[in-house]
């Protein structure tokens, strides 16, 4: 036990002289003491310096993805503002097509009078079979005036009250036109169809010797009681053959889009 304690304090001693002496010859640059020094001191050195280039570094790998984050979020927020005048532009001009469509279709049909008005409502469904316009017989519309947009024929006033009017488009299944094949010149009759309609098409019923092809233009004809002649109405997009053998089918995919029906001009029809 006595023995022990001389050698802690014996190691004490030699540990204060060794340090003492790494001092002084590292303060005095004495070579042999400064040389052994720096051979001992070299790895704790070495690694004090390593970790404070670790940690330079770190701080600086954090400061700059602080710096991208932030620099990130700003270019989200310009995205998104972008985005949104894109999308605030795209509205203005899907408005200003619509209403130029409604300018050069009463210039088409001068002869009547005519009046924009504007869809506020419809019946259930993806299809714009029937539904409602903010105008009515406070501006003179009334049953059977015609309406039209994108250029082609919509279909015609049902009833009206002093502010609104519901319209009967031409693909419901209670819709009947006298329509003529522009290239041939035939006329039949044109009627939504009930299995049709979710396709967005309409029946034409016409005469087994016409010689109607894909692709061949449909106006309104002459025959019509309520319709002007030359309306466009669409183009044919499939033939069938009619059971009885004595009449042909032309599927029409109409001018209108009416999926999307927004703006419609009104014109009075030969009857009002």
């Amino acid at each position: 036990m006595k023995l022990n304690k001389e050698f802690k304090k014996i190691g004490v001693v030699a540990g204060v002289v060794f340090l003492i002496v790494m001092i002084v010859g590292k303060r005095y640059d004495i070579p042999v003491i400064s040389t052994g020094v720096n051979f001992i001191l070299y790895p704790v050195e070495k690694s004090i310096l390593f970790m404070g280039s670790q940690t330079g570094k770190m701080t600086l790998y954090f400061k700059d993805t602080q710096r991208l984050l932030e620099e990130n979020e700003l270019l989200k927020q310009e995205n998104e503002k972008l985005v949104y005048e894109n999308t605030i532009l795209a509205e203005y001009k899907n408005e200003n097509n619509s209403l130029k469509n409604i300018l050069d279709m009463r210039q088409r049909y001068m002869e009547y009078q005519g009046v924009g008005a504007n869809v506020i409502g419809k019946e259930s469904g993806n299809w714009y079979k029937i539904f409602n316009i903010d105008k009515g017989t406070g501006q003179d519309i009334y049953e059977n005036s015609v309406i039209l947009a994108n250029g082609g024929l919509v279909g015609r006033v049902l009833e009206s009250t002093v502010i609104t009017s519901k319209i009967l488009s031409i693909i419901d299944d209670r819709s009947s036109v006298s329509a003529k094949v522009v290239r041939t010149g035939d006329t039949g009759i044109l009627r939504g169809d009930i299995e049709l309609v979710n396709r967005g098409l309409c029946r034409l019923e016409i005469d087994i010797e016409s010689e109607i092809v894909k692709g061949d233009q449909v106006i309104t004809s002459h025959l019509s009681s309520i319709y002007p002649p030359g309306i466009p109405i669409g183009t044919v997009e499939e033939i069938v053959q009619g059971k009885n053998g004595l009449t042909q089918y032309a599927y029409i995919r109409p001018i209108v889009d009416f999926k999307h029906l927004e703006q419609i001009l009104v014109i009075k029809s030969n009857t009002n």
